[in-house]
């Protein structure tokens, strides 16, 4: 079926997903512009219609001059925050790498100005093509929008807070599933379309043995979205193990074999990708409707297709993520900030479990409130280029390797 590419054709150009690229590369081969650039006139904050429409605009006009781009969130800041826990940085890459992967289905790194990295063949992601936010076929959009359960309600629950979500708590159905994957690795009851296995009292839908099943046939995933087009688009799966790429249908219960030595830090960087989108849509996820099975399908509906979800809104928020003053956003919109925060005890808690944790507890915490106030103040840089070079100084100043493709500390 090719309805996930077309969609991907027709979405991407105007639209972004989850804390979406931020640096585009020129087409001129010059310096990178601004993604999703502040509409002049529109303060932080400001989500009047005007600035709805600018911002959509604006964002489009910069792709529209752009030929590829990364975020600098979902790779350098990650490649920056998994050396601060302890990982070395070759798996600090691949984490960074296969974040952004979850985005673009293949990353190579390049340079500012868009050119060719040395060993970039070597550097290149295999194809994760079914977690692509484009994908509604496969489950990969639930990648980036990603809906708690509603404790089996029809109505979203007003006491979740997915600005810090608990990836824990079993409601956060694709978290806890994620997280149980990367930590355990692949199994039947891991890496499943959705987070959505077999029901356990102490696991609910998310921490079953196997992936979700009834009478020996899959369930339903079912639902729209609103926030990539102007009207809902359908989104139609089934349960199971997760595909991981189209072109090969390798699935989740077969990933580690297809990614090779990095498997593992394949997996955290698409747990860390699901994490940080987590974040960044859950204005509109927190008000979402997520529950079932229902009907003789047992049918998982998935509706995000209220007003907090709409497209303008959607890409509006995106603006606000980068190139910004923060501090000036309401706390709910504060998402940048809050992800960094998340994705550093993410990151500890897997360099924990393979053994390459650095500091006691005293010295990480006073290190992950440095990083997440010295990244932030560093993402909230206009200038695309300026942001980047921001960004590598706070890793430089601490003897952190450079992001590929970037200039060596000290260069301007």
């Amino acid at each position: 079926m090719r309805r996930p590419l077309l969609l991907a054709s027709l979405l991407f150009s105007s639209a972004s997903f989850g804390f979406g690229e931020d640096l585009c590369y020129a087409t001129s081969g010059g310096a990178p512009l601004n993604c999703q650039p502040l509409p002049s006139g529109c303060a932080p904050g400001d989500a009047s219609m005007a600035c709805k429409s600018a911002a959509l605009s604006a964002a489009a006009s910069a792709k529209g001059q752009s030929n590829g781009a990364r975020s600098l969130v979902h790779a350098d800041a990650t490649h920056l925050l998994a050396q601060a826990v302890g990982f070395d940085s070759v798996s600090a890459y691949w984490i960074a790498a296969y974040d952004q992967a979850t985005d673009l289905s293949v990353f190579t790194p390049r340079t500012l100005n868009g050119g060719a990295v040395p060993d970039s063949v070597a550097r290149t992601t295999k194809s994760i093509s079914g977690v692509n936010r484009g994908n509604f076929d496969q489950g990969g959009v639930l990648f980036h929008f990603v809906t708690p359960r509603n404790g089996g309600a029809m109505h979203p629950d007003a006491t979740v807070d997915g600005l810090h979500p608990d990836p824990t708590d079993v409601d956060e159905v694709l978290l806890a599933n994620l997280r149980a994957w990367v930590l355990q690795g692949q199994g039947s009851g891991r890496g499943c379309t959705g987070g959505l296995t077999t029901p356990i009292a102490t696991g609910g839908y998310a921490l079953g043995t196997a992936c979700f099943a009834f009478s020996g046939e899959p369930g339903v995933i079912s639902g729209s979205l609103a926030a990539v087009g102007p009207v809902a688009v359908p989104i139609n799966s089934t349960t199971g193990p997760q595909v991981m790429d189209v072109g090969t249908g390798v699935l989740s219960t077969g990933f580690d074999e297809y990614i090779g030595a990095y498997a593992f830090e394949a997996r955290a960087g698409i747990y860390l990708h699901a994490l940080a989108d987590r974040i960044s849509h859950h204005v509109c996820t927190d008000a979402s409707s997520s529950y079932g099975p229902l009907g003789p399908q047992r049918t998982f509906t998935v509706d995000m297709s209220n007003a907090e979800c709409v497209q303008t809104m959607h890409v509006l928020r995106h603006v606000w993520e980068t190139g910004v003053d923060f501090s000036a956003l309401p706390a709910r919109e504060q998402t940048t900030p809050a992800m960094l925060g998340e994705v550093f005890d993410a990151l500890l808690e897997f360099a924990t479990a393979r053994g390459v944790a650095s500091g006691p507890n005293s010295q990480t915490l006073a290190l992950k409130t440095a990083l997440v106030s010295e990244l932030s103040t560093a993402l909230e840089t206009y200038d695309a280029r300026a942001r980047a070079i921001a960004v590598r100084d706070v890793g430089c100043t601490r003897g952190y390797a450079v992001f590929p493709g970037m200039p060596s500390c000290g260069t301007p």
